[in-house]
């Protein structure tokens, strides 16, 4: 009983304050790359040649200039997997690194809290949680919770507009899988994007 009654009150407060919804959709694109907790020595490290997202949100805009925006984003960056390639002794000149191009792709899931100043700026962030849609055989996971912080500008024309989010992103800061080396995908990046109010 105690936790409809606490259900119930948070509908009712978040109904009271919650004031026209919108929906955006932005393409991003962003200089990511992956960062190890602990540098080892002597080991590769891999690239991140390019990447891009696609993603939709949902804001939720309430009182005093503040917003629960909550979405879907497609990521995929482009891994340039480096390794040694062993072919003689030590010291044998033909040991040479060599590298193959892998695509990950990452689904993530936003919750972020949106700050609005000066009628056409705003600074958001919050947890992102994400999951790896293929295995491209690399050893570190993105699954995980990560985090966004970012800021941005929007300017409206009716029911529409237009906006801009310059972001830094990381995956998997939280992770879900334990793994021989902890790589994070780290974004700095930027979304550009079209959105609908209510």
């Amino acid at each position: 009983m105690k936790h409809r009654l606490l259900f119930l009150f948070f509908v009712i407060t978040f109904s009271t304050y919650a004031q026209k919804p919108a929906i955006r959709i932005f393409y991003g694109f962003s200089d990511a790359k992956l960062l190890e907790k602990e540098a080892l020595d002597g080991v590769v490290s891999d690239d991140v040649e390019s990447l891009f997202e696609l993603g939709a949100e949902y804001q939720i805009n309430l009182k005093n200039k503040f917003s629960v925006v909550t979405g879907l984003t497609y990521t995929k960056p482009k891994i340039k997997n480096n390794f040694l390639g062993s072919y003689g002794g030590i010291g044998d000149e033909s040991n040479q690194y060599h590298f193959i191009f892998q695509d990950l792709e990452v689904l993530s899931i936003s919750a972020l809290l949106e700050f609005k100043f000066w009628n056409y700026f705003f600074l958001n962030a919050g947890p992102v949680l994400s999951f790896e849609l293929n295995d491209p055989n690399i050893e570190y996971s993105q699954n995980g919770i990560g985090y966004h912080l970012g800021f941005g500008g929007q300017y409206h024309f009716g029911n529409f507009f237009v906006f801009a989010n310059p972001y830094f992103k990381q995956f998997g800061t939280i992770d879900f899988k334990d793994e021989t080396r902890d790589h994070n995908l780290n974004q700095f990046g930027a979304h550009i994007g079209i959105g609908y109010q209510f």
